[in-house]
């Protein structure tokens, strides 16, 4: 099991939790004999090339081929107001820190075709050996102050306290309070709470109205130091009265007043103080630990995959159209090895190749000596050298139940078919299910500080106008059956662009299309505008008046309850004729009434 703790790309040089926790994570991983990464280097990753990823933040939306469980351990106020709920809906799974957490996925998922795992995990510490503190100093805090407005007047005031922490960040601190900052190595943090034999943990609102812990009472746990916390559910909840609290919606003098006896009793009955602090010892090394979140955690999504695959109860044949020249020999065996890994096996692929029946024959003897243990046929059509004929061409030689396609130069997540089938099995009045995509850039550096991997789609269509536009031509299966007579039998148009636009856009008129809520496929990007087709604004004449043509003639189905009215749009002569017949009609029948 290979498994990656994906940290934030832009935080890279900027000191953050997130870092903390990610060499947590590592430890813990390494302990329990995983083959493990901690990174934000998009290229190291795709080298690793890993079972899961953990993105660390909700700021990562899934980027790989892999089972992607996001960390809900943030407020949704902060997910809110950073626009990030398609980062967090394209996540596989999730582990949450707080039973209202889970309510907020739910909510979320609710309307989801697709399943998704839940499990617990926490922004915790590794497991330790309790070892009894020798001596209770000032409390020691740890943080990073991400918001420097909260307990601000506390800090400021309070100077039976040591902070650590970026410098930056608590600037403002008096002489004697700031302590410095501590290495992101997942370990420091013990000496500093052993050594204080006090630890303080306050959170920010948002987190005490969710009832969600930041690290700060795990890590004072783990380090058998006593705690001092505000009145967060989580705590109280699951550490009980082996915790000193303190009500932070008092006034500063109040606070600080009951911090000062919570260190006056701590220091008045050392002995009891130590049993508080190893009872919650004890309680996080059972239940929290990150050695028991990973254990839980890769239990549960072998579980989870597994129940998946036992789901389906009909298993359809699935064809996959490619249309190759044959030149990039490359980029069309990474295409074709995709289709190879899929969870899903009752694929055929066709490929539809445009060339010379020489280089024909020599394609088909490689990809039989190189992918023999997939089905493939090729499909040989000269004369047709324009992509819509290509396209539908390879659309009518199939016979399998569901068809998609994928660019030679394109690649498909490996549970991009199981999870379209299972949309379409589970959905039967869909005509077409779709995933969201990923933007790969190639041949160079991406423009604009992009990073290499970036979630280009993810839209439900029926929320928004014109995003058939956002459904790429690798993201979908349609159901065969359903697509009209006519896009499976009228002599072709020629077209030499967007001719899987006019597919989609047919499609629409005639059904509605399913949003898989997943990522489960990306397309590769060349850094030269001049080299992606989607940039290319001199598509011929001939290619946008036949599609102008078909989008200005299209029938539209509109249903009102259980009834389907026909509406035929026309054209702007067209009304402007029937416009003047009605006026001419209406006066006809006024002077018949004045006569």
């Amino acid at each position: 099991m290979k498994i990656v703790f994906q940290k934030v790309e832009q935080w890279e040089r900027v000191p953050n939790a997130e870092s903390e926790l990610a060499q947590r994570f590592l430890l813990a991983a390494q302990s329990l004999g995983l083959d493990c990464l901690a990174t934000s280097n998009i290229k190291q990753i795709e080298a690793f090339n890993p079972d899961i990823v953990v993105p660390l933040h909700f700021y990562i939306p899934k980027l790989f081929d892999a089972f992607t469980i996001g960390c809900m351990w943030n407020p949704g106020n902060a997910i809110n107001h950073n626009n990030a709920w398609d980062n967090i809906k394209t996540y596989d799974g999730y582990g949450m820190a707080s039973p209202g957490q889970e309510q907020l996925v739910r909510a979320l998922k609710f309307k989801s075709p697709s399943e998704y795992l839940t499990t617990y995990l926490y922004p915790s510490a590794n497991t330790t050996v309790y070892k009894e503190v020798e001596q209770f100093r000032k409390p020691a805090y740890i943080g990073s102050n991400w918001s420097k407005d909260r307990h601000h007047d506390f800090f400021i005031s309070s100077k039976n306290i040591e902070i650590f922490g970026p410098l930056k960040s608590w600037a403002h601190l008096v002489t004697g309070q700031y302590m410095g900052e501590l290495p992101f190595d997942g370990k420091s943090y013990l000496k500093v709470y052993r050594d204080s034999g006090i630890g303080l943990a306050l959170h920010h609102p948002d987190h005490n109205n969710e009832g969600l812990p930041s690290m700060r009472p795990f890590e004072i746990s783990a380090s058998g130091a006593v705690m001092i916390a505000d009145k967060n559910p989580f705590i109280i909840e699951n550490f009980g009265d082996n915790v000193f609290y303190l009500d932070t919606d008092s006034e500063t003098k109040d606070l600080i007043e009951q911090f000062e006896s919570c260190i006056e009793s701590i220091k008045s009955h050392p002995a009891k103080a130590k049993e508080m602090a190893y009872a919650c010892h004890e309680i996080f090394v059972k239940k929290f630990s990150l050695e028991i979140c990973l254990e839980n955690l890769i239990s549960d999504v072998n579980e989870f995959k597994y129940s998946r695959k036992k789901r389906l109860q009909h298993f359809p044949g699935v064809d996959i159209v490619v249309r190759t020249d044959g030149e990039d020999l490359e980029k069309l065996y990474r295409a074709l090895k995709s289709i190879r890994e899929q969870t899903y096996k009752l694929v055929t692929v066709l490929i539809v190749f445009r060339g010379s029946s020489e280089k024909k024959s020599q394609l088909k003897e490689k990809i039989s000596a190189d992918f023999s243990d997939i089905k493939v046929d090729i499909v040989y059509y000269p004369e047709k050298p324009d992509r819509a004929s290509q396209f539908f061409i390879g659309l009518r030689a199939g016979h399998s139940e569901y068809v998609g396609f994928l660019d030679h130069d394109d690649i498909l997540f490996s549970d991009h078919i199981e999870t379209l089938v299972g949309c379409l099995e589970d959905n039967r009045d869909v005509i077409l299910a779709y995933s969201g995509s990923l933007r790969i850039w190639e041949g160079g550096v991406p423009p604009d500080n992009s990073s290499i991997r970036e979630l280009a789609f993810f839209h439900d269509q029926n929320d928004r106008q014109n995003l058939i536009r956002c459904i790429t031509s690798n993201s979908y299966l349609a159901r065969r059956d359903k697509i009209p007579w006519s896009l499976m039998n009228q002599p072709i148009p020629y077209m030499d662009k967007r001719e899987d636009f006019v597919f989609l856009k047919l499609l629409y008129e005639k059904s509605f299309f399913l949003f898989s809520e997943k990522v489960t496929n990306a397309f590769y990007w060349r850094v030269s505008k001049n080299d992606n087709s989607a940039f290319d604004e001199c598509a011929s004449n001939t290619s946008r008046e036949i599609l102008l043509n078909i989008m200005r003639k299209s029938t539209k189905l509109i249903t009102y309850g259980n009834s389907t009215i026909e509406k035929v749009s026309i054209s702007r002569n067209m009304l402007r004729f029937l416009q003047a017949k009605i006026f001419f009609i209406i006066k006809q029948v006024r002077t018949h009434f004045r006569l």
